[in-house]
C-alpha cells in the first residue's frame, strides 16, 4: 500500500519539483548574470526589490487559485469533469481580469516600493526599470499561473513542467542578450533582466494555447464561451482563496518589513547578501514546494473519492520524502555555503555574509520540508484558515519579533535578523504538523 502511494506521489511530485527548480532557476540566472554587471550590490538589490514588488501584487492571484485547485481537485476525483472544467473556466476569467489593473497599478506606483524600503536613488531606479520590465507582461504571468494549477489538480504535473522548460531557456536566451547586450541588441542592464523574465511568461502562455488548440491538455477552459460566470463557484473560490491570499500577501508583508529591517542594520550589502544566500537556498526547498503540489492534488482528489484515510496517508508521505531530500540539499548548505555564493558574486563581503547565512539556514532545510507539504495538504482540502492562522502568527508575530530582539536589543546585527529565521521555523513547522495531526482538515466540504 505505502509502495503504490509513494510511487503516485512521486509521479505528480517529480516533475513539480523540476517545474519549481526551473521557476527558481529562472530566478538564479536574473541574480548570476546581474551579479557580473556593473556594481553587484545595486543591481542585486534592484532586482531583489523588484521581484519582492512581484510578489506583493500575487496575493489574491495565489489565494483565488488555490481556491481553484481544491474546487478542481475535489470535482475530480469526484468524476465531475464538467464541473471541474467550469470551475477552471470562471478561475482564468475572474484572474485575468483583475490582472490588468494589477499590472497598471505596479507600471505607474512601482517607484514607490524602494522608496519606502529606504534604498538610495541608484537601487530605487534600477529597481523601477526591472519593475517596469516585468509587469508589462503581468497578465501572462497569471494566465500560467492558472493553467499550472489547473493541469496539476487535475493530476498533470507533467504539462506545467514542459512550458517551464521552454519558458526557462527563453529566459536564459534573452538575459544574455539584453542585460549585456548581445546579439546586435543594447545593453539593459536590471531592465533587460525584467523583459527577459516578463516576455518568458509571454512564451509559455503561446505554448499553453498551442497545446489547447490542439487538444493535448487534459483540461481545457472554453476561452471564447459566452456563458456567464457562475455565482456559486465564484463564491467558493473567494471562499476557499480569502485565507490562502491573505497568507499569501502575509509572506509579502513579511518580506516588505525584513527587507526594511536589512537595510536598516546593514544597508545595500546586507541585502545583496541576502539574497544571494536566499536565491542560493530556493534550490534547496524546491522539493518542498514540489511535494506540496503533490499533497495537495493527491488530497483534494482522495477526499473527492471519500476516502480520508487514503487522503492521510498520501499527505503524510509526500511530508517525510520532503523533509528527507530537503535534509540533503540542507547539508551541501552546511558544508559548501562559500561555493554557493561564489556561484553568483565575487564580491567578498557579500560571499562572507551569505556564507553565513546559508550555513544557519542550511539546518532548517528538513522542517521546511514538512511545513510546505503538510500546508499543501491541508489547502487541498479547502482548509485555508489555519495554515493562514498559523504562518501570520509565525512570520509577522514570532519571526520578526526575534529577528528585531536579536539585532538590536541583544546587539546581533545582520546575524540576528538570520536567527529569528532559524528558530522560527522549526516552532512553525512543529505547529503545522499538530493542526495537520488533528484532522479537522478532512471535514471541510467543497
Amino acid at each position: 500500500m505505502f509502495v503504490q502511494l509513494r510511487r503516485v506521489v512521486l509521479k505528480l511530485a517529480i516533475p513539480a519539483v523540476i517545474s519549481n527548480l526551473l521557476y527558481t532557476f529562472q530566478n538564479i540566472v536574473d541574480a548570476i548574470m546581474l551579479g557580473h554587471y556593473g556594481d553587484p550590490r545595486v543591481s542585486l538589490s534592484a532586482a531583489g526589490i523588484g521581484g519582492m514588488l512581484y510578489f506583493l501584487m500575487f496575493p489574491l492571484i495565489m489565494g483565488l487559485t488555490t481556491g481553484g485547485v481544491a474546487m478542481i481537485a475535489r470535482r475530480w476525483g469526484e468524476r465531475k469533469f464538467e464541473e471541474a472544467k467550469r470551475t477552471f473556466e470562471n478561475l482564468y476569467t475572474l484572474l485575468i481580469l483583475l490582472s490588468v489593473p494589477i499590472a497598471l497599478v505596479a507600471i505607474f506606483y512601482g517607484w514607490t516600493l524602494p522608496v519606502a524600503l529606504g534604498a538610495d536613488q541608484t537601487v530605487t531606479a534600477q529597481a523601477y526599470r526591472y519593475i517596469m520590465g516585468v509587469f508589462t507582461f503581468y497578465p501572462f504571468a497569471v494566465f500560467m499561473a492558472v493553467y499550472h494549477a489547473s493541469m496539476r489538480a487535475a493530476g498533470d504535473t507533467r504539462t506545467p513542467m514542459m512550458i517551464d522548460i521552454f519558458a526557462n531557456f527563453w529566459n536564459i536566451l534573452w538575459n544574455f542578450i539584453l542585460i549585456f547586450g548581445n546579439l546586435g541588441f543594447p545593453q539593459l542592464g536590471v531592465l533587460g533582466a525584467g523583459v527577459a523574465t516578463g516576455s518568458s511568461y509571454l512564451a509559455g502562455s503561446s505554448l499553453y494555447l498551442l497545446l489547447q488548440i490542439r487538444k493535448k491538455l487534459l483540461l481545457s477552459p472554453d476561452l471564447l464561451s459566452r456563458n456567464k460566470m457562475h455565482l456559486e463557484i465564484v463564491k467558493k473560490l473567494f471562499r476557499i482563496g480569502i485565507p490562502a491570499g491573505v497568507e499569501r500577501g502575509m509572506w509579502s508583508l513579511t518580506s516588505f518589513i525584513y527587507t526594511a529591517l536589512i537595510f536598516s542594520v546593514a544597508g545595500a550589502l546586507g541585502y545583496s547578501s541576502f539574497q544571494v544566500g536566499l536565491k542560493a537556498e530556493s534550490l534547496a526547498y524546491m522539493p518542498g514546494f514540489g511535494f506540496s503540489i503533490a499533497a495537495t492534488t493527491l488530497v483534494g482528489q482522495y477526499l473527492g473519492e471519500k476516502n480520508m484515510e487514503k487522503a492521510r496517508r498520501a499527505a503524510m508521505e509526500s511530508a517525510k520524502m520532503s523533509a528527507g531530500i530537503m535534509a540533503i540539499a540542507g547539508a551541501i548548505m552546511v558544508l559548501f555555503p562559500q561555493y554557493l555564493a561564489y556561484l553568483f558574486t565575487d564580491d567578498q563581503s557579500i560571499v562572507h555574509l551569505a556564507s553565513i547565512y546559508l550555513f544557519l539556514m542550511g539546518f532548517t532545510e528538513p522542517a521546511l520540508g514538512a511545513l510546505f507539504t503538510l500546508a499543501g495538504g491541508m489547502r487541498g482540502a479547502g482548509y485555508t484558515t489555519m495554515p493562514m492562522i498559523i504562518n501570520l502568527t509565525g512570520l509577522l508575530g514570532i519571526r520578526l519579533g526575534l529577528a528585531t530582539l536579536f539585532a538590536y536589543p541583544l546587539g546581533m546585527g545582520l546575524i540576528g535578523v538570520w536567527l529569528g529565521m532559524f528558530f522560527e521555523t522549526y516552532i512553525r513547522a512543529g505547529w503545522m504538523y499538530f493542526e495537520f495531526r488533528r484532522g479537522k482538515w478532512s471535514r471541510v466540504k467543497v
